[in-house]
């Protein structure tokens, strides 16, 4: 009888150890094939066999590099790439002919293998077909399926080597295969064959399950997004009814602060919850360390897939902004094209539905309210005045640059540009918000999505004497919306008055999904103890700007608060700082002090009520740059399609 309960014990422990390997096995929610290339699972490669007979150097792609991703692991010949073609970068694995890549694997229920092929030519596409004498003119890629002892080939595509040209050119295809229905163990093996070193490559192959996607995630930045001209935060204008009616399914946060006045470090700060001063991007041709995790690398490790649609410029990937995103778009948001709002919407509309199957992590920019304000009609005159100057402008080019950034303009001119930027915001929220909302409850997505709206910093209208934005950390720069509509929208209708920071979303995401974050090296703190009453009181934030930044000669700022007391340190301009303006700059003292419950517009400077407290933020600020942490940040090469970018936003000439 002892024997037979033995047994039994047994065979129940061993059913249920079978059950939970094969629930780990089958629990992925996103296979990423690149994630799993090891040397074990290459069977033939050209580097493998080596039989290179140029330099190495020479056979790969250019504007390629290698894949850091968290979670990617070993890079078996530096095969893991991301690859920059036409402003966007995608994640794919190398494979030049002949190359074999195999995956034994468990394939999940009504499982979906997506994925993409192509063969680009460049310069060093052009070198090594010199040197090598090509036999043929392209490649066949193949993928086979070996299960229950049998093979078959589900796959087959042939590309024609490009077009010989000067510009790179590529040939790209996309494609979706549906595996057996049932559950069982296979070997996925992906060829690719034909002419000798052809750089042709698989675009990001994953596995995953039909109808698995149960919870999402959106992060979405309106680049120069003051909160203040919103309905939600009190503006009288109708500038924002899809934004105010996504508030009311949100939290609603009312003093969240940006860590920086301009887009790059705010961008940096808001993807890896870290203060200026400890990531260290303060420069226009700075990158981020390649050390520090991003938002999208922990969640790509936590199986969802991630992928990102900017305006580029300062939100380029070649800053390092794409660090875990599986792919990373940019263009459709940019600020020279008038429609951009439009234009994102579009693509986020076809990408969800391709990957409504998927648990995602979605990234948004568009830079449509940044200047130049030229949103189309009815939107240019949407709240204009009788007789405006302009229905559209090109403000930084009409002051005449960064050297007119202080030119005083005439009231009613200062109208007519708020005016447009307000025309500007409602674009955003009826051409984008609006119909990305839609979608969402359309495809039946809403309720599982959890959806950030934010932005990177505000904007000026010469609230302290100057325009645009950069050079001051006044709350008109500093200022951002926040609203999280979480899941089954939980905390809807919670307004918190609490001062909180751009740099807690991260780890705001990452506890909402139950990803434990106590051992990344994060600045910014969950916001769901607040909102859960067992936080109280203001956080603390910390905002700065480099010197002399894109050649501007703004001297270096920092400011910092303690509760409602706000302080600006302000370094010294230089007489020759001075002269580079065409109207003088406001004269600020060193210290700014400001009681931000009495005095929101920070027009009365309390240094010398509060000293002491003055002394003491002083010493916080000064011991916060002390302790941080060393970095070297990398420089990037800003290729021309970054370079119309940035001109069309007015930063280069």
């Amino acid at each position: 009888m002892r024997v037979k309960k033995l047994i039994y014990l047994f065979l129940l422990f061993a059913l249920f150890s079978f059950g939970c390997k094969k629930t780990h096995e089958t629990s992925f929610k996103v296979y990423r094939f690149i994630d799993h290339l090891t040397r074990k699972n290459i069977g033939h490669s050209p580097f493998l066999q080596a039989k290179l007979n140029f330099p190495v150097e020479f056979f790969v792609p250019l504007e390629t590099r290698p894949i850091i991703d968290l979670g990617s692991g070993e890079n078996p010949f530096g095969l893991k790439k991301k690859l920059r073609l036409g402003g966007n970068e995608f994640n794919i694995i190398f494979s030049p002919p002949e190359s074999k890549y195999r995956y034994d694997l468990v394939l999940p229920q009504n499982g979906i293998l997506e994925f993409g092929t192509g063969v680009i030519r460049d310069k060093n596409f052009e070198k090594l077909q010199k040197s090598s004498s090509p036999k043929r003119d392209g490649v066949s890629f193949l993928i086979t399926l070996e299960m229950n002892g049998m093979s078959k080939i589900i796959f087959q595509k042939y590309h024609n080597l490009p077009p010989s040209k000067e510009e790179r050119t590529a040939k790209f295809s996309f494609h979706k295969i549906n595996l057996p229905p049932q559950e069982q163990r296979a070997r996925l093996t992906l060829t690719t064959e034909g002419e000798e070193s052809s750089f042709s490559f698989w675009y990001n192959p994953v596995l995953f399950s039909e109808g698995s996607n149960d919870r999402n995630v959106i992060l979405i930045s309106i680049d120069t997004l003051r909160a203040d001209h919103l309905g939600c935060y009190g503006y009288k204008k109708e500038t924002s009814p899809t934004i105010d009616s996504l508030a009311q399914d949100s939290a609603l946060f009312l003093n969240t602060y940006s860590s920086s006045p301009w887009t790059l470090p705010a961008h940096v700060s808001l993807l890896t919850s870290l203060f200026g001063v400890n990531h260290q991007v303060y420069y226009e041709k700075e990158t981020i360390d390649p050390k520090i995790l991003t938002l999208a690398d922990v969640l790509r490790q936590n199986h969802f897939f991630c992928s990102a649609f900017t305006g580029g410029g300062f939100v380029s990937s070649i800053y390092g902004l794409s660090k875990g995103f599986d792919s990373y778009r940019e263009g459709e948001g940019g600020v020279h094209l008038q429609n951009s709002a439009e234009l994102v919407s579009s693509q986020v509309s076809e990408w969800l539905k391709s990957n409504r199957n998927k648990n995602f992590f979605l990234f948004i920019h568009t830079y449509q309210p940044h200047d130049p304000y030229n949103s189309p009609p009815p939107y240019n005159t949407m709240f204009l005045g009788e007789n405006p100057s302009w229905t559209n402008l090109d403000l930084l080019r009409y002051l005449g640059g960064l050297r007119g950034i202080y030119k005083r303009l005439s009231e009613n001119q200062k109208e007519n540009l708020i005016g447009l930027y307000d025309g500007e915001i409602r674009y955003v929220d009826d051409g984008l918000i609006k119909p990305l909302i839609q979608k969402l409850k359309e495809m039946n997505l809403y309720s599982q999505t959890m959806i950030v709206f934010t932005s990177d910093h505000g904007e000026e209208f010469y609230d302290h004497g100057g325009w645009t934005h950069g050079q001051d950390l006044y709350d008109e720069s500093l200022k951002v919306p926040l609203l999280i509509k979480f899941p089954g929208s939980n905390f809807k209708g919670k307004k918190i008055e609490s001062i909180v920071r751009l740099i807690d979303i991260m780890p705001t995401i990452l506890d909402e999904l139950g990803i434990d974050s106590r051992t990344l090296e994060l600045d910014g703190q969950s916001l769901v103890p607040v909102l859960k009453g067992k936080e109280k009181g203001d956080r603390i934030f910390l905002a700065d700007r480099g010197a002399n930044v894109m050649n501007s000669h703004v001297p270096q700022r920092s400011a910092i608060n303690q509760g409602r007391y706000k302080l600006i340190l302000n370094k010294e301009p230089s007489p020759e700082d001075l002269a580079f303006f065409l109207s003088p700059p406001p004269l600020t003292p060193s210290l700014e002090l400001y009681k931000l419950d009495n005095d929101p517009h920070e027009r009365e400077n309390r240094v010398r009520d509060y000293s002491r407290l003055v002394n003491q933020m002083v010493r916080i600020i000064n011991d916060i740059y002390k302790k941080a942490k060393k970095r070297k940040p990398g420089e990037t090469v800003i290729d021309e399609n970054v370079r119309e970018q940035l001109r069309a936003l007015g930063y280069i000439r």
